[in-house]
C-alpha cells in the first residue's frame, strides 16, 4: 500500500463500513413486515453485492501497484463501476436513513418509514442513471457550438471555423472505436477550416493508441491539423524503469500524432495564412496548479509571434488562462480542456452546473475577461468514472466573426 497512510486506509475502510451497516438497517426496516424467506433473500443478495465490492477495493488498495502499472484498464474500470454502483446510493441512503430517525422522534414512525421509501426510491433512481453514464452516456457524442465575436478580428477571418477536440483518453475506450468513428464523421461532415486537439490523447502509455490510428489519420480540416500534450500524455502517473522508458512513450504518443497529419505546437507559434493575410496560432505543454505537471513556456511560444496580429492560444489547462494569459498577454482566444466538466452535470432550466466548480472555476464552455475570451471542452474519453452523466463526449464548434456583425 505504498504512498497510502495506512491511517487513511482505516478511516476509508471504517466508512465504507458505516454506510454499508446503515443501509442494511435502513433496508431492514422496510423488509421488516415481509416474510422469512424474502428478508433473508434479500439479505443474502445484500451481502453478496456488499462483500463483492469491499473486496475488490480491498485488493486494490492492497496491491496498488498491480492497478497503476496495467496496460489494460479493465480491472481499474471494474473496481471503480462496481465501487460507483453500490457506494454512491448506498452513501445517500445511509445519510437519509439517519435524519429518518430524527423524524420519527419528531412525527411518528409513520413520517420515518415515508422517508426511508422515499429515499430508497431515489436512491434507485440514481442507481439507473449511474448504469446510464457508465454503459450509454459516455457515447452519446455532443456537438456544441458557438459564435465568437472579436473587435479586432481581420475581415479575412470572418466566418472562420475552428473544430476543437480534447481529452480523448483512448485508453477509456479499450477496443472499442465507436466514438472515435462517430467523431471522425461528424468532424469531416462538418468540414472545419481548422481542426485543434488540445490534450490528453492517451491515459498513460502509446500503445493505447493501437486501433486507432486511422481514425486519428481520417479527420480533414482545410488549413490543418494542429494538437498540443495534456498531462496524461507525459507519462507521470506511470512508474518507469528508468526515463529512457519514459522518454520514448512520449515519443511514440507525439508520432501517433504527427503520423495522423497533425502538427504538435511545443511552446511554440505558427503563422496560419488565410487569404491575403494570417493570424497566429500558439500551443504550449501543458500548465496546470500542482499536482499538475508545469511545462509551458508562454513567452517561448509567443516568439515571432507580430505583436498586432490575431492570437489563439492552445493551452491543455484551464486555469492557465486566468493565471498567466489574462495578466500577461494580449491573447484574443484560448481554447483548453481538461476538466472533463467532472463526467457528471446537471441542468435545470438551461442552466448547467457541475461540481468541478468548487476546484475549477471555467470548467465548460465560454468565459471572457474584457477583450479576451477562453472556450473550455469538455472531452471525448473518460479518465477515472468510466461514464458521462449529463456531460456528454464534446465537439466543440467556434466560429469566428467581427463585432460588427453581432
Amino acid at each position: 500500500m505504498r504512498g497510502i497512510p495506512s491511517s487513511f486506509l482505516l478511516l476509508f475502510f471504517a466508512l465504507v463500513f458505516l454506510i454499508e451497516l446503515i443501509s442494511y438497517f435502513g433496508i431492514w426496516l422496510l423488509i421488516k413486515q415481509r416474510s422469512k424467506k424474502i428478508r433473508i433473500n434479500l439479505t443474502i443478495l445484500y451481502l453478496l453485492i456488499s462483500l463483492i465490492s469491499t473486496g475488490l477495493l480491498l485488493y486494490s488498495f492492497a496491491n496498488p501497484e498491480v492497478i497503476r502499472q496495467a496496460r489494460n484498464y479493465t480491472l481499474f474500470y471494474v473496481v471503480i463501476t462496481v465501487s460507483f454502483l453500490n457506494l454512491l446510493p448506498k452513501f445517500i441512503f445511509s445519510t437519509i436513513t439517519i435524519i429518518s430517525f430524527i423524524f420519527s422522534w419528531l412525527a411518528g414512525k409513520r413520517s420515518q418509514m415515508l422517508l426511508i421509501t422515499g429515499s430508497f426510491l431515489i436512491c434507485s433512481g440514481f442507481f439507473l442513471v449511474i448504469v446510464y453514464g457508465i454503459f450509454l452516456g459516455r457515447y452519446h457524442v455532443n456537438v456544441r457550438q458557438e459564435n465568437l465575436y472579436f473587435d479586432n478580428l481581420p475581415e479575412q477571418f470572418n466566418g472562420l471555423k475552428l473544430v476543437q477536440l480534447s481529452d480523448i483518453h483512448l485508453g477509456s475506450f479499450g477496443k472499442n472505436t465507436y466514438v472515435m468513428e462517430e467523431t471522425v464523421r461528424v468532424v469531416n461532415q462538418l468540414n472545419p477550416d481548422l481542426l485543434l486537439f488540445t490534450g490528453d490523447l492517451v491515459n498513460n502509455f502509446s500503445e493505447e493508441t493501437v486501433g486507432f490510428e486511422p481514425y486519428l489519420k481520417q479527420f480533414s480540416a482545410k488549413y490543418g491539423k494542429y494538437a498540443i500534450q495534456g498531462n496524461h500524455d507525459y507519462g507521470d502517473y506511470s512508474a518507469w524503469p528508468d526515463t529512457a522508458s519514459k522518454r520514448i512513450n512520449l515519443q511514440q504518443i507525439q508520432s501517433s500524432l504527427t503520423d495522423a497529419g497533425f502538427k504538435l505546437l511545443l511552446n511554440q507559434g505558427e503563422r496560419i495564412a488565410v487569404k491575403d493575410t494570417s493570424f497566429s496560432l500558439i500551443g504550449v505543454e501543458n500548465w496546470g496548479h500542482p499536482p499538475f505537471p508545469q511545462y509551458a513556456n508562454l513567452d517561448e511560444a509567443m516568439k515571432g509571434m507580430p505583436d498586432q496580429s490575431f492570437k489563439i492560444l492552445m493551452s491543455h489547462d484551464p486555469a492557465h488562462w486566468i493565471s498567466m494569459v489574462v495578466p500577461q498577454t494580449d491573447i484574443d482566444l484560448t481554447l483548453s480542456g481538461h476538466t472533463h466538466g467532472a463526467q457528471f452535470g446537471i441542468k435545470i432550466a438551461g442552466i448547467e452546473f457541475s461540481p468541478i466548480w468548487f476546484i475549477q472555476k471555467h470548467w465548460g464552455g465560454l468565459y471572457q475577461s474584457d477583450n479576451q475570451l477562453l472556450y473550455v471542452n469538455r472531452g471525448l474519453g473518460t479518465i477515472g468514472f468510466p461514464g458521462r452523466i449529463e456531460m456528454r463526449p464534446e465537439i466543440s464548434v467556434l466560429t469566428l466573426y467581427r463585432s460588427t456583425n453581432h
